[in-house]
């Protein structure tokens, strides 16, 4: 118990840890200042970075058709997210990104089956069980003027058979 009421029995007042109210509150006043000031600069440096590099593009390469051609069967673009489908000198290029919500879906035997929500699709991409509301889409494909086939992901095909296209090599 200490000796006089409201003592801290320190002897020496410069050596006190302690600091005083005043220095506490300037000091938490100035972390204030600078974490506000870190955000609106943080805020700034993204203003001031295009938008336009973080959409990926709309239209992107397959490549030249005979390589393409060569071998038959689905590829899954992950960059893109779509699937690549090569049968008897045809392609067609179909999403594969979920109606949904957006999940990407994976290749299975009978079709395509969505990991989260458990949407089915068949072949074709015609839902056929699940929470989905429509069929994946197509998107059109053409020869660009360099000769490789360009995929147009902004313009859509909605019957699979019309998502067909058959390049002259």
């Amino acid at each position: 118990m200490p000796k006089y009421r409201n003592s801290l029995n320190v002897l020496n007042k410069d050596k006190d840890p302690q600091i005083s109210r005043r220095r506490f509150l300037a000091l938490a006043g100035w972390g204030a200042v600078a974490c506000v000031g870190g955000a609106l600069g943080a805020a700034m440096l993204g203003y001031l970075y295009p938008n336009a590099l973080k959409i990926p593009p709309s239209l992107f390469s397959l490549g030249r058709p005979v390589d393409v051609l060569a071998s038959e069967g689905r590829v899954f673009l992950p960059k893109q997210k779509v699937f690549v489908e090569v049968a008897r000198g045809r392609v067609r290029c179909m999403t594969a990104i979920c109606t949904h919500l957006g999940c990407t879906v994976n290749a299975v035997e009978t079709g395509y089956k969505c990991p989260c929500h458990g949407s089915t699709y068949d072949l074709d991409g015609d839902n056929t069980g699940g929470p989905a509301p429509s069929p994946l889409l197509y998107y059109r494909i053409y020869k660009g003027a360099s000769g490789e086939l360009l995929v147009d992901k902004s313009r859509r095909i909605d019957t699979p058979s019309e998502g067909w296209f058959t390049p002259t090599v």
